[in-house]
């Protein structure tokens, strides 16, 4: 049986590839760095992101990571940043300076 005689396969096929261009990695790609370290690089701003409240209280499993600091690497990669700086990370929130170095 080929895929040319069988269109529910190639139909199937298709869309396993289709979809799998729609994965998304949450986590960008950013340097966690000191002070000393972005001294030369480009300050671009503050980020600070506050955890959904809700998620502590139906979600009783541990998790990696908190959802503010998702949301703070999610931004800082939007702005382009390459680095980032940071200035607390709690369940309740997360903040941190965002960088973005040329070398």
């Amino acid at each position: 049986m080929t895929l040319k005689r069988n269109p529910v396969i190639l139909m199937i096929l298709i869309g396993f590839i289709l979809l799998s261009g729609c994965t998304n990695n949450r986590m960008p790609n950013l340097l966690v760095a000191e002070e000393k370290m972005v001294r030369d690089c480009q300050y671009l701003d503050t980020i600070s992101e506050s955890s959904d409240p809700g998620k502590f209280v139906t979600n009783y499993q541990l998790v990696e990571y908190y959802d503010g600091e998702l949301k703070v690497l999610e931004r800082a990669n939007n702005m382009k940043a390459t680095h980032i700086v940071w200035m607390y990370n709690h369940p309740i929130g997360s903040s941190a300076s965002a960088y973005r170095c040329v070398k």
